[in-house]
């Protein structure tokens, strides 16, 4: 039994100290997406106001209407009014047929309740920026990108699992923690925030894996051993229903006003709200028109369904929506990982989480160094490398969130005009990052740790000040005070920063001090070795 715990101890340091610097990674660019829409309207300030819904019938009308008008003989028109965690504010048309060439086209826009088109604002990453980061690392091709995430929440569940065995005290350490005492506290922070998220770590990175194999890894294996030509169409059909449309007529016919069908819909979805529409074949005479409710109400990221004649408004069908195994499976694991389900409160909870995530990987990269710096003394060439993960954490732990805090600044200061504006906000994200690395290889950790926590503090706390100087949605607008509604989804981005921003101040302040403890300790050190007399 020892040498089994043993062995998991060994296969927990080694594959938190290989993959943690991925996976901090991956937790802060991941649980900003948590707020993904809100961070896309935080960062094009000049937007309008979204759409309310008061009607969805007369919005989703609205929808139709401008599609039928930008692509009458395509073969779907789809239309989606806002929720509160939409895409988009406003009403979400799309289109998509084939040309006279037989090439096919697709087409989507944003409308307003009057039927015009959003205008343009500016370029920008926004938040979608950071959910597809968490995962296909941007540079790389977004299949590798998989892989690697793949890899590594394989690697995460087998740390966290062995993690458990190995701290028989895990549970028991919770409840300890010392401020102070050098790597016991480094520890100790490690057992706290391991503990308080560990439901949430099991389950994102278990749903993550199961993921990334289902839709990736199973059709390469199945294509190695079975030899398909359509290994990833054959696996989809496999796995997913997806219902033919009949074939046009050509015959052209008025379409049936939605109002009665929404409100049959409704009647029929219950409690959960219509928001969405497709049309099959619009126009035709084959037309048919699909209703249904909200699209993250559940885990499972669907709903019911219910069908009508497109031309005469007659109802058709109503339909539960069935699973196969193979789409329930993905479903419910990939609605669990994104959290489009959760209301306020569990998003709050999840988005902590992943933070907590994030600091129970860099407290555990920090403890590796400190105890192993304790078993190196007098070994110079082990101690020379491990001085070098000790700088190289500075800059990835510490810098990473100076560096997404620039990527917010750049929203605000980059010219409007800047050609490909979003990808530079980007990559001023890794610009920002390559400069704390090199800042954390030049300087003692001490220094390093501390000045760029100091750095990420008032990076974040000055966000809501830049974001006023520069925007209408500032607190003062944004807030709901007495005599006016605010905005809460943007003033919670401001508000996110500055919490965020006062955590980093309680962090600096806390490296600062363990910085002159250990100075001292070493003076003294030195002045207790001067004292000795030589022989």
């Amino acid at each position: 039994m020892n040498s089994f715990r043993q062995y998991m101890s060994w296969m927990h340091t080694w594959t938190g100290l290989v993959f943690g610097w991925v996976l901090f990674f991956m937790f802060l660019t991941g649980s900003a997406s948590y707020y993904d829409t809100e961070i896309d309207r935080w960062m094009q300030p000049e937007q309008p106001a979204p759409v309310i819904i008061d009607d969805p019938a007369v919005l989703l009308q609205v929808g139709l209407d401008h599609a039928m008008a930008e692509a009458p003989d395509a073969d779907q028109h789809s239309v989606r009014v806002p929720t509160s965690r939409s895409y988009s504010p406003y009403i979400f048309v799309t289109w998509n047929g084939i040309d006279e060439s037989g090439k096919r086209y697709f087409g989507r826009e944003d409308i307003l309740a009057d039927g015009s088109v959003v205008p343009d604002v500016r370029d920008t990453g926004g938040g979608q920026a950071l959910y597809r980061m968490h995962w296909a690392f941007h540079y790389i091709p977004a299949s590798i990108g998989e892989a690697i995430a793949g890899l590594v929440a394989f690697f995460m569940f087998a740390a966290i699992i062995s993690g458990i065995i190995t701290h028989k005290k895990i549970f028991a350490d919770f409840f300890t923690l010392r401020f102070g005492k050098g790597q016991r506290s480094w520890l100790d922070a490690h057992n706290v925030t391991s503990v308080m998220s560990l439901p949430y770590q099991l389950m994102i990175s278990f749903t993550g894996l199961i993921f990334v194999v289902t839709t990736l890894f199973i059709p390469v294996f199945v294509a190695q051993y079975v030899g398909s030509e359509n290994i990833v169409e054959t696996v989809s059909e496999e796995m997913f229903d997806r219902p033919d449309a009949a074939e046009r007529t050509g015959v052209r016919v008025d379409m049936a006003d939605l109002g009665p069908l929404v409100v049959e819909s409704q009647r029929l979805l219950g409690k959960e709200p219509v928001t969405q529409v497709r049309v099959m074949n619009p126009g035709d005479e084959t037309a048919r028109i699909n209703i249904r409710g909200s699209f993250a109400h559940t885990v499972l990221r669907e709903t019911a369904g219910v069908w009508f004649d497109g031309s005469t408004g007659t109802f058709e069908a109503y339909a539960p929506r069935e699973f196969k195994g193979g789409e329930t499976v993905i479903n419910t694991f990939e609605g669990l990982h994104e959290g489009l389900f959760a209301g306020p409160i569990l998003r709050i909870v999840f988005f902590v989480s992943g933070l907590m995530g994030a600091a129970m990987v860099s407290t555990g990269l920090v403890h590796w160094t400190r105890k192993r710096r304790t078993k190196l003394r007098g070994n110079d060439k082990a101690e020379r490398n491990l001085i070098v993960i000790e700088r190289m954490n500075v800059g990835v732990i510490a810098g990473l969130p100076v560096a997404i805090a620039g990527y917010f600044w750049a929203n605000r200061l980059l010219p409007l005009d800047l050609p490909q504006r979003g990808e530079w906000e980007i990559h001023t994200i890794f610009l920002i990052w390559l400069v704390m690395v090199i800042h954390g290889m030049v300087h003692k950790p001490e220094r390093g740790w501390t000045e760029q926590l100091w750095l990420a503090a008032a990076a974040f706390i000055l966000l809501p000040v830049l974001n006023g100087l520069t925007s209408r949605i500032h607190l003062f607008n944004t807030l709901p005070l007495p005599g006016r509604s605010g905005d809460l989804a943007l003033a919670g981005v401001d508000l996110w920063f500055l919490v965020i921003g006062i955590g980093f101040v309680w962090a600096a302040r806390v490296s600062a001090t363990r910085a002159q403890k250990d100075s001292g300790a070493a003076q003294s050190r030195l002045a207790g070795a001067k004292s000795v007399p030589a022989e």
